[in-house]
């Protein structure tokens, strides 16, 4: 999960290349390591990703918040959605995220995926933006 000189990609290096946005982002899975939210510890992070089977549903603004409290994840499921009525947790659970405009998963400490519906690259060039930052994306 390092740039080619060797620095850590963050979350939040990230999400600064999705651009502003009115979708529903959803943490899905979380172990990391950071400042936390005000008001939340990671544990607490935690236990909201795990006690709804949408995961911890956030607005673009909070997920921001969320990504600049994080110094470094471990692992990460995180998906966008155009509403919350999109993150189906039956499809979820299967790890179908087909509904999702945009998936960004970290594992290990080791690797980043970033996915995103054709749809959603044609009208925001997200994928374009990672690789012109990172080099080879799929």
């Amino acid at each position: 999960m390092q740039d080619s000189q060797g620095a850590a990609i963050g979350l939040d290096s990230l999400l600064c290349l999705v651009g502003e946005n009115q979708w529903v982002w959803s943490v899905l899975d979380f172990d990391g390591i950071g400042t936390a939210l005000p008001g939340q510890g990671y544990a607490e992070i935690r236990d909201r990703v795990h006690s709804s089977p949408q995961g911890y549903v956030m607005s673009w603004t909070q997920v921001r918040d969320f990504a600049a409290s994080v110094q470094q994840c471990f692992d990460l499921l995180l998906v966008a959605a155009t509403d919350r009525r999109s993150l189906d947790p039956q499809r979820l659970a299967a790890g179908d995220f087909s509904g999702c405009l945009m998936v960004l998963t970290a594992s290990d400490s080791t690797w980043w995926s970033v996915e995103v519906l054709t749809e959603t690259e044609v009208t925001t060039g997200i994928m374009e933006r990672v690789r012109a930052r990172y080099g080879a994306a799929s």
